[in-house]
């Protein structure tokens, strides 16, 4: 009965958020407090779920204060620098600006938010491919994928899930998985070079002045995520253009009030482009709004070193994560923002963020620890291990891998840690296999995860790319599942998986 009822509050679980008939929170708490009741053990509730918010507190603690640190670095500019240098490089080169493209999305994911990643890399991106009439789902399939790889940081979701479901220490599954999702974020890499080298077979090296020329449809693309609406500056340094002065080599888009608003300018004005009026470094490649009031330029170096630093500590287990990011995001706001009312201005600013993601872990604490305690979890799992032939139980962490990836694609995160990670670590414990190979070949199947139609992150990518949600579906979902199978077979090879 308890096997029955198990599965029963699972597929319940997993059909009222994935029709969205529940958020995952309440769905978390009021699923399993009603299913406790049904087997007869509601008088025992709260004690299942006191063990489980002591449990997951210091998985809640170290999401808090990543998200609180990471946005603290990127509202004072860490990263600004960061996409000018990638924007740069790309100069009109299509392979270099797909490689940029997979390389920005790669360095903004470490503030573990898709939203955040996409928008930034969109913002900065966008107008390259516009103009030089590269396929915009390119763009969109290479950052889903970097994005994907990324997103297993232990504060990025995934991670702290697998820790918390299977009431594991994060940095046990995520640091062990480093070389693996390494190779995996190469395999990304290398993935945009071929399909720059693609797109450079196809239109040709071209200076920003010739892709100007080319351009049908004039229209004003902002670089960045606030600045004036007048249009921005966009291009490349280094080397001469046709046209330019070789010190530059930018060209400034400019509104021409002569020509008629494209549809696809949306009401913000036409551009026209003069060869011979360059910008200077200050005004190039705004990939980020300029003018925020809370950047701070003068401590760059403080909060570059401060982020090297504390991501060190990490990798090499000096303090547990929580208290690395508890100190460095108390230390990163009082010294970036002395006054205490830029502080709370701050703190509230990632509260929407910090309270979704300490929500669900907690609420996640009623629904493990239901789940454990009644024994259900035990007896699902005996199920299971008398379903798997006895050649395939010593490589249930293989399975695992194998399963997550359309699992992942076709039911949400929330649902797959919290509901079927804990059977399949149930079921490889009876052949010998430990939770935390379980936990870490879980993680493979990220890279297409962040594709699923389930993810609200990559609707702002393809609504800001101006994408089909199909078209995005149909070139990405190849080269994802080719990634996660990557991931997967490094986690075997290097002996984590």
């Amino acid at each position: 009965m308890l096997t029955i009822l198990g599965f029963a509050m699972i597929a319940t679980f997993l059909v009222l958020i994935m029709t969205k008939k529940m958020s995952p929170i309440a769905a978390l708490v009021l699923i399993p407090a009603l299913f406790c009741v049904a087997v007869g053990q509601g008088a025992q509730l709260g004690d299942y779920v006191i063990d489980g918010v002591g449990n997951l507190a210091p998985t809640a603690a170290m999401l808090m204060f990543a998200i609180v640190y990471f946005g603290v670095m990127i509202d004072v500019g860490l990263f600004d620098p960061i996409v000018r240098a990638i924007l740069r490089f790309c100069k009109a080169d299509p392979m270099r600006i797909v490689v940029g493209t997979a390389v920005l999305a790669a360095i903004v994911s470490l503030d573990g938010d898709g939203s955040t990643t996409f928008m930034i890399t969109v913002s900065a991106m966008y107008p390259l491919y516009k103009r030089l009439k590269m396929s915009l789902v390119v763009m969109t399939g290479v950052a889903a994928t970097a994005n994907g790889v990324m997103n297993t940081l232990p504060w990025g979701g995934p991670t702290a899930r697998a820790a918390t479901a299977l009431k594991l220490d994060a940095s046990e599954i995520f640091v062990p998985m480093i070389p693996a999702l390494a190779v995996g974020l190469l395999a990304v890499f290398l993935l945009a070079y071929v399909l720059g080298l693609r797109e450079r077979k196809r239109l040709g090296v071209l200076t920003l002045d010739e892709a100007l020329v080319r351009e049908p449809e004039r229209e004003t693309v902002t670089v960045g995520g606030g600045g004036s609406s007048g249009g921005a500056a966009v291009g490349g340094t280094g080397g001469s253009t046709a046209g330019g002065d070789g010190k530059g080599g930018g060209v400034r888009l400019r509104k021409n009030p002569a020509s008629p608003a494209s549809p696809s300018s949306r009401g913000s004005g036409t551009t026209d482009a003069d060869p011979a009026e360059s910008t200077g470094d200050d005004e190039e490649f705004k990939g980020l709004d300029p003018n925020r009031p809370t950047l701070r330029p003068k401590l760059y170096w403080f909060n570059a070193g401060l982020t090297v630093a504390l991501l060190t500590a990490m990798i090499m287990e000096l303090m547990p994560i929580p208290v690395l990011f508890l100190l460095g995001a108390a230390l990163a706001l009082t010294v970036n923002f002395p006054h205490m009312p830029d502080q709370r201005a701050r703190i509230a600013a990632h509260a929407d963020n910090v309270l979704n993601v300490s929500g669900m872990v907690f609420a996640a604490a009623v629904f493990t620890g239901v789940l454990t305690g009644t024994g259900m979890v035990e007896h699902m799992a005996d199920w299971v291990v008398g379903a798997v032939p006895d050649a395939m139980g010593p490589h249930m962490a293989i399975v695992t891998g194998l399963l997550s990836l359309p699992l992942t694609y076709f039911m949400s995160n929330d649902g797959f840690y919290f509901g079927v990670v804990p059977v399949l670590a149930e079921a490889g414990a009876a052949h010998g296999v430990s939770p935390l190979e379980i936990a870490r070949a879980s993680l493979a199947g990220q890279a297409l995860h962040m594709s699923s139609p389930l993810v609200p992150a990559v609707y702002v990518l393809v609504g800001m790319a101006r994408v089909e949600f199909g078209d995005h579906t149909r070139f990405t979902v190849k080269w994802a599942v080719l990634t996660s199978l990557v991931v997967l077979g490094a986690g075997i090879l290097f002996g984590t998986i």
